[in-house]
């Protein structure tokens, strides 16, 4: 059985909450993912092989292109910008 009531009700849902909330959450991604970044970054300092360096320098990179990313997300959402005007 599928639920027959609208995504969207009078006075309780809001779409402007819901694209705040979903920035708010974006934004919490991306700081969650630069804290990643920098935690790999400084594992990358103190690593003992040269493996474990690039390793851990190839993380924190992945890490930083997903924050930007989660970044970009959550600032086309609470300015209102299409795919098209990010």
């Amino acid at each position: 059985m599928t639920n027959r009531e609208p995504a969207t009700q009078p006075d309780t849902n809001d779409p402007a909450d819901a694209r705040h909330d979903a920035a708010s959450a974006a934004q919490a991604r991306a700081d969650n993912a630069r804290e990643r970044a920098l935690a790999a970054r400084r594992a990358a300092e103190q690593a003992t092989t040269e493996y474990a360096r690039r390793s851990n320098h190839r993380t924190a990179d992945l890490h930083a292109e997903l924050a930007a990313s989660h970044q970009d997300f959550a600032r086309r959402v609470r300015f209102g910008a299409g795919p098209e005007g990010a």
